[in-house]
């Protein structure tokens, strides 16, 4: 009985990775780790516990593995601290917030409406949220409104960051203002935590931020996880320190062999990572201005439509981003109902600007000229096919 299960399972990952592997993938949220991270995670420490007391034995190289890993991440990010345990960018936003606010604190973060991640800490932990204001038609902050409001409530903390992210946030203006209020200011970066270590968006401690956080599996191309740092506070370190370590909080076992892999992806960037987060922005400024030409409709066309990784299209309801979703996906281009494109993952397969033009003749065959997606599909594979080999990592163990 068991063997049927056993057979299903491998058939079904067989099937979808060579599903996927002919797909144009474009969910700004997802991205590909290298062989090297690969083996890491394939390793004996994923069958492994790591606990900072003497409890279990055999633990003389894994404590290493953190060690390596921690110190990686503080030498990309010119960060103090570094903590890699949490096992998600949210959990590193709650590991920051539950170590730093008394129940009922005053906090201030962007909305879902306007990008902002869902803070799900509230419903267990009583907190005075209150949200930023915005630009809906721009997906840009009210940099003077939200100062303003910063002054007005003076919170404890103030969360800059979203899952909307084509433009930097006016973090320099918000943080002073944080300052001025007896705030502590994070930034999460989940979305451009890649394009920070590669210096090609805002860096966040320069302007203020006192606390950098976020998801280690978007721009920034390692395994799903998250990671937290401080580059100056060490006070805020160990608060937030305590929500990671024993005796457990948040986070117990945290899964060695992902921490391994993560070092192994924060030593790409560390060598690979100014040429690929400039790639990265290029294309997606590429891809935006050319589905614009192309007569799709695409946000900050005034601002030069992206900053970053992403590229949003202008859609009117779910039900449009639906539609959207689905028909691309019928030719083989993954995307979200945002509807949101990000250029991260087909540039760690090597695509370029040229790539990028050929990317939005697709689309526009599906969303303007209203051809067949099956018909699309073939010149996707066509375009994939050629793209194969991960690019902005060592070909040979280092």
């Amino acid at each position: 009985m068991g063997i049927k299960f056993s057979r299903k399972l491998r058939e079904v990952l067989t099937t979808h990775e060579k599903w996927r592997r002919r797909c144009l993938n474009l969910i700004p949220s997802e991205n590909v780790t290298s062989p090297l991270v690969r083996r890491m995670l394939a390793s004996d420490f994923g069958h492994r516990y790591y606990w900072d007391e003497p409890w279990y034995g055999g633990q003389k190289f894994t404590e290493q593995i953190e060690q390596l890993t921690v110190e990686a991440a503080k030498q990309l990010f010119d960060a103090k601290y570094a903590n890699v345990r949490a096992l998600s960018g949210h959990m590193s936003l709650m590991a920051a917030l539950m170590g730093l606010l008394e129940p009922g604190d005053s906090v201030i973060v962007s909305s879902t409406e306007n990008g902002g991640y869902p803070l799900n800490l509230q419903a267990r932990f009583p907190m005075d949220l209150h949200y930023f204001p915005y630009h809906q038609d721009r997906y840009s902050m009210d940099e003077e409104g939200a100062a303003e409001l910063v002054e007005r409530v003076k919170p404890r903390v103030v969360v800059l960051g979203a899952s909307l992210f084509p433009f930097p946030h006016p973090t320099r203006v918000v943080a002073k203002a944080a300052r001025k209020a007896g705030a502590v200011s994070v930034y999460d970066g989940s979305h451009v935590l890649g394009l920070i270590a590669g210096r090609q968006f805002q860096d966040p401690f320069e302007e203020g931020a006192e606390i950098l956080l976020g998801s280690t599996h978007k721009t920034l191309f390692g395994p799903q996880g998250g990671i937290v740092l401080v580059r100056e506070n060490m006070e805020l370190a160990e608060q937030i320190d305590l929500m990671l370590r024993a005796p457990p909080v948040l986070v117990d076992n945290f899964h060695m062999n992902r921490v391994a892999g993560l070092g192994v992806a924060l030593a790409e960037l560390l060598q690979f990572g100014s040429d690929y987060a400039r790639q990265v922005v290029l294309n997606a400024q590429t891809l935006a201005k050319s589905l614009h030409d192309r007569g799709i409709r695409v946000v900050g066309a005034e601002r030069g439509f992206t900053e970053s990784h992403q590229v949003l299209l202008h859609v009117d309801s779910v039900e449009e981003g639906l539609c959207i979703r689905d028909r691309l996906e019928a030719a083989d281009i993954i995307a979200d109902v945002g509807v949101r494109l990000g250029s991260q993952e087909l540039t760690r397969l090597g695509m370029k600007e040229p790539e990028m033009m050929e990317v939005a003749e697709l689309i526009q065959a599906i969303l303007v000229d209203q051809q067949s997606p099956r018909k699309v599909k073939s010149r996707v594979h066509t375009l994939i096919d050629k793209f194969q080999e991960i690019q902005y990592c060592f070909k040979e163990e280092p």
